[in-house]
């Protein structure tokens, strides 16, 4: 009781501070606003912007009330709770205390979180699915907001936030909506509501002041939608696609052959640099290793930051050295595998068209011999494609004469 009376009689002290300065306003409003920031624990600094709407908490943080959206607990704003949407709004959370977010905002228009001295802003975990039930802040990366961890002892932590919960920002205008994790735990990226495994990077589940969180703080620089590897013919082909681009500058194709220990890069292809469409990118690897290799995609922004995409990786062995005999052939083509010994390998012919005209399974083929007849089909050119299980293949060119 002692220490509330102490608390309820320093807040009604700030009151009559404040008070005795209201008829000062018309002649000195620099020194009332400054007075009005000093009272409240809040650096000068945060009141130089003139904003729409300003929220603050009162002194009962310091005993006892913690949510922000107070339902029927105590409230713990001075006046009416933040607009769910808030556009150009200064929120002042003065401490010390705990504010636990159990609640939904977006920060649009040049908003800001001013994280006062001694207060924690703990983000709980929601158990919810999307967005729409979660506890979280989005900031719009269309304007300028900010969150201020006033000083050392500020923090914000969300070590029990789920996937949905957390501080992010949003990237309007991108078709579809990207939304970025910078605090909480992973996933960190999604696209139209989806999470995706792309690693952007985010500053981990807790952070403390002195810092400013900003909807500009990691900007993504190229974001990948998908990204593939296939064995054709002796040939690596590698296939990705980009959801979105922002000051993209180049891909650069790595590979590794002792599982991912160490990295080279084998080219590189200019990105687009801005896009808000999907595009389709693609590189050969000429030269690929034997054995299993790995390959990676480095994404590289223009000011030089940079993601990984997910690994693809090729075996190249099991088809090898298909040959075909006689070409041109009239009546019958013969196929050799010379693979490995006891792998499964499917044999397809396509005519020019790419239509389906044939198909053999064979077991136990690396060395066998299989003959296919082809004297019903018509003059012309067609392809014999020879796969395995792990993806590699073969790709050989048949002309068929009369």
């Amino acid at each position: 009781m002692v220490y509330l009376r102490q608390t309820l009689i320093c807040y009604l002290n700030h009151i009559q501070l404040l008070n005795h300065f209201v008829n000062m306003k018309k002649l000195y409003p620099s020194t009332l606003s400054l007075l009005i920031a000093l009272s409240l624990g809040i650096s000068s600094s945060v009141s130089a912007q003139t904003y729409a709407h300003t929220y603050t908490t009162t002194p009962v943080l310091a005993i006892g009330a913690s949510n922000w959206s107070a339902g029927s607990g105590v409230p713990i704003w001075q006046g009416a709770q933040p607009l769910s949407n808030c556009s150009n709004c200064l929120i002042q959370l003065v401490g010390p205390g705990v504010v636990k977010l159990n609640t939904q905002l977006t920060l649009t228009n040049n908003s800001q979180i001013v994280v006062g001295s001694g207060v924690t802003l703990e983000i709980d975990n929601s158990n919810a699915s999307d967005f729409g039930s979660s506890n979280n802040i989005i900031m719009d990366n269309g304007s300028t907001n900010t969150i201020v961890l006033q000083d050392a002892t500020s923090h914000i932590t969300a070590t029990n936030a789920g996937a949905y919960d957390g501080v992010f920002v949003s990237y309007d205008g991108t078709t579809p909506q990207v939304i970025k994790k910078q605090i909480g735990q992973a996933p960190q990226i999604f696209v139209g509501g989806v999470s995706t495994d792309q690693n952007i990077g985010q500053q981990g589940t807790a952070v403390n002041g002195f810092s400013t969180l900003n909807s500009g703080t990691g900007v993504l620089p190229i974001l990948l939608a998908s990204f593939n590897a296939t064995l054709d013919d002796g040939v690596v082909n590698l296939n990705w696609t980009t959801a979105m681009e922002s000051n993209s500058d180049h891909f650069s194709v790595q590979r590794s052959v002792n599982a991912g220990e160490s990295w080279n890069e084998v080219g590189t292809v200019a990105a687009a640099g801005n896009s808000n469409s999907p595009l389709n990118y693609s590189f050969t690897d000429n030269k690929p290793a034997q054995g299993t290799s790995e390959y990676r995609l480095q994404l590289v922004d223009k000011d030089g930051s940079f993601t990984y995409s997910t690994v693809q990786a090729i075996t190249r062995g099991i088809v090898t050295g298909v040959s075909i005999y006689p070409n041109p052939a009239r009546d019958y083509v013969n196929i050799t595998l010379n693979g490995t010994a006891g792998e499964s390998m499917l044999i397809r012919l396509f005519n020019a068209s790419g239509a389906l005209l044939q198909e053999k399974n064979v077991a136990n083929a690396g060395g066998t011999t299989v003959p296919l007849a082809v004297g019903s089909y018509p003059e012309g050119n067609y392809l014999i494609v020879v796969s395995a299980a792990d993806g590699s293949r073969q790709i050989s060119k048949l002309l068929i004469t009369k």
